[in-house]
């Protein structure tokens, strides 16, 4: 596909947010062509620009972390606790579509951001607040503690490992999603004719919306996940890693006849006629004795010799890869990089690619 068309081009956007949920979702609605002006606060702006890593350097006012969420954005620079702030500010209101903000509840009057206030000033901005919990409007969320207390930590690590924290900010990741879908709400609504736009858009429910399977398998079977290595409690073998020779695949195995081809491909066909593994339920009841198994076949495998021959068989599988290999060249993750301004690399926020074809006169498929 082309380099993907931007059409959010007229839209406006001010990013009074910091941290990464809030200017993730300002860096992706900037690559789809928004206009995105950061506000931050002197001397040292957001707090991620000093979040460097031991090899970063110290010069400088940015970080690695920073640029991974700040792209493309024009920053202004503004204490917007001062009476020339606040004036900026409420010009800035009135010449945007769209605030993104997560001050806390005790500072909002002091910024104008109480929701109906602004609203009734400004009845065309689309306004989403971030929040970290739900009915605790003051509390400190960092990621990590969301993570902890929405399931994802006690479900995270080996049988035999304490609780683990994802390795990325993934609750800010989660919100970040929400946010852009609020905007795009918004904007919709204020398409057909709604206006005073709000949303409110919390770390901890977007963590608990994206336990999907995981919440549905407790709340409709009573089954509560425990550490268990990400091994899918559904499906076997899935989750499943194959120590090879020079490395590790993961298996994603979904259904009977991909199991049939994985036995066969690994030299023992008879495996998927065994009772204790010819249905998928039997597996997962199985897994210990499965694994055993698949672990002795795949030890002499190649990695990559053994990922050809299951691609071949349509069987679901895939490298565990590291960073390195993730952007070697030539790769689709070395395609998926963006520059900065300043120069800093990133991995884009936005994973799908637009083409308008441009069609007119097209009347809508439904009618209301």
């Amino acid at each position: 596909m082309t380099p993907s068309e931007t059409t959010l081009s007229s839209i406006r956007v001010l990013e009074l947010a910091s941290v990464l949920a809030g200017p993730l979702a300002g860096a992706a609605l900037a690559e789809r062509g928004a206009h995105v002006t950061k506000v931050e606060h002197p001397p040292n702006g957001d707090v991620t620009r000093s979040w460097k890593t031991k090899n970063e350097s110290s010069e400088g006012n940015s970080s690695a972390y920073y640029a991974s969420a700040n792209g493309n954005k024009s920053v202004v620079w503004k204490d917007l606790k001062t009476d020339e702030g606040r004036a900026w500010l409420e010009e800035a209101f009135a010449d945007h579509d769209v605030v993104i903000e997560n001050f806390k509840t005790a500072d909002l009057p002091g910024f104008g951001l109480e929701a109906e206030a602004l609203a009734s000033r400004h009845p065309h901005l689309v306004h989403v607040r971030l929040i970290g919990f739900q009915g605790q409007s003051d509390r400190l969320a960092y990621d990590v503690v969301v993570q902890a207390e929405t399931g994802f930590m006690h479900m995270n690590g080996s049988p035999t490992s304490p609780p683990l924290r994802m390795p990325v900010a993934l609750m800010d990741v989660l919100a970040s999603h929400q946010i852009r879908a609020a905007v795009l709400e918004g904007l919709l609504a204020r398409t057909a004719g709604k206006s005073g736009f709000f949303a409110e858009v919390s770390l901890e429910a977007s963590g608990i919306s994206a336990l999907v399977n995981q919440a549905t398998n407790y709340l409709n079977a009573g089954t509560s996940p425990h550490r268990n290595g990400g091994l899918h409690p559904n499906i076997a073998p899935y989750g499943d890693v194959l120590h090879c020779e020079n490395g590790f695949v993961v298996l994603a195995v979904g259904n009977d006849r991909q199991f049939e081809a994985l036995c066969s491909v690994l030299g023992s066909a008879e495996w998927a006629q065994d009772p204790r593994f010819a249905v998928n339920q039997r597996r997962v009841q199985n897994r210990e004795a499965l694994m055993e198994l698949l672990q002795v076949a795949a030890g002499n495998w190649q990695k990559q010799v053994l990922m050809e021959k299951l691609n071949g068989a349509s069987v679901p599988a895939g490298m565990v890869k590291s960073l390195e290999e993730v952007f070697e060249s030539d790769s689709t993750g070395a395609r998926e990089l963006v520059s900065n301004d300043d120069g800093q690399i990133r991995p884009r926020a936005v994973a799908y690619r637009v083409q308008c074809f441009g069609v007119t006169g097209d009347e809508p498929k439904t009618k209301g």
